[in-house]
């Protein structure tokens, strides 16, 4: 665990290093934009506000493989057995977050996951298509962090974030899970199996009706020993920008684009072929605040590249106290 004592040193020395330089913080956004942007980790709880914020996630992932038993000549002939696979995954995850406001400028947050997972697989075998399906459903990685804001808005000056966070591995392992003689899974995975840490930027530019948003942000993930044998997955950067505009006081309307690169898994310190993936999803969503105290959030996500998922909705009803 020292790299994660690395993160938390350089978190608060940079924290530290420019609380001095804080000018009076900007007024207080309004509940739209309070709906918009605490979610996306640009503006900070209140001091004393607790957000509790439940969430419906729904993704679609649909792939087809195909397998060559034999060669090919002049990448045109193929001598041997073709075998097609389609793979259908369906993920629900049901989250609780919350967020606290410490002090002003400083806020800590907790999301605690449930999974729910449906996979379908459709294969050919002895000239008829076989399916299989596999459910599996258990808690995933809880996630907790802090957020400290460095700089406040001024001129053409942006609201700057601190973002920390550890990810734990209370999901269920991909470790250790039973497969049938074809090599498919009986059982799925809920997390990653590995602890990790995050640090990042959010910014946010306001400018009405409009408010300009995006974040960077990198992802490493520690080591684990498992029969002998060391497993590391890859790390990976992850980019955000986007833009929110208001249609009136209580409507509003974003769109934003993320993408996420992960590096090639390790396996006792050799990367591993094909583990490399570029996940980037464009986001179409809404706000609407149904009072001072909670509001509605309603997001549509397409994927953009071959590892994102095809599609996915998610629904977010955060409650100030």
């Amino acid at each position: 665990m020292r790299k994660v004592g690395i993160f938390c040193l350089l978190f608060l020395l940079i924290a530290s290093g420019v609380s001095r330089a804080q000018e009076k913080p900007s007024p207080r956004s309004t509940p739209l934009e309070e709906t918009l942007l605490q979610e996306k980790g640009g503006v900070l709880v209140p001091r004393g506000v607790l957000v509790v914020e439940p969430s419906v996630q729904y993704s679609h992932t649909s792939r087809a493989f195909i397998a060559i038993s034999g060669f090919t000549i002049l990448q045109a002939i193929v001598l041997g057995e073709i075998k097609t696979e389609d793979v259908k995954k369906d993920v629900f995850t049901g989250s609780l977050n919350f967020r606290y406001g410490l002090s002003q400028g400083l806020q800590v947050d907790l999301s605690v996951p449930y999974l729910y997972r449906h996979d379908r697989y459709a294969f050919k075998e002895d000239s008829t298509t076989q399916e299989k399906r596999v459910d599996d459903s258990a808690f995933g990685d809880i996630t907790f962090g802090a957020s400290y804001q460095i700089l406040y808005e001024k001129g053409s000056r942006p609201d700057l974030v601190l973002n920390f966070k550890v990810k734990s591995r209370t999901g269920k392992d991909p470790y250790g899970l039973k497969y049938d003689a074809q090599g498919r899974p009986k059982e799925l995975p809920t997390g990653n199996g590995h602890w990790g840490v995050s640090l990042g930027l959010s910014w946010v530019k306001r400018s009405d009706p409009g408010v300009l948003f995006g974040s960077v942000a990198y992802f490493y993930n520690f080591k684990r020993t498992i029969g002998g044998r060391d497993y590391k997955p890859g790390d990976s950067v992850e980019f955000t920008i986007g833009v929110a505009y208001a249609l009136n006081e209580k409507l509003s309307l974003n769109t934003y684009l993320t993408e996420r690169v992960y590096s090639r898994t390790e396996v006792d310190g050799e990367k591993q072929p094909d583990t490399d993936y570029n996940v980037g999803i464009l986001y179409f969503g809404s706000s609407y605040v149904l009072s001072s105290r909670t509001s509605l959030n309603f997001s549509v996500g397409v994927g953009l590249t071959d590892d994102a998922p095809d599609f996915s909705i998610e629904i977010r009803l955060p409650f100030k106290f």
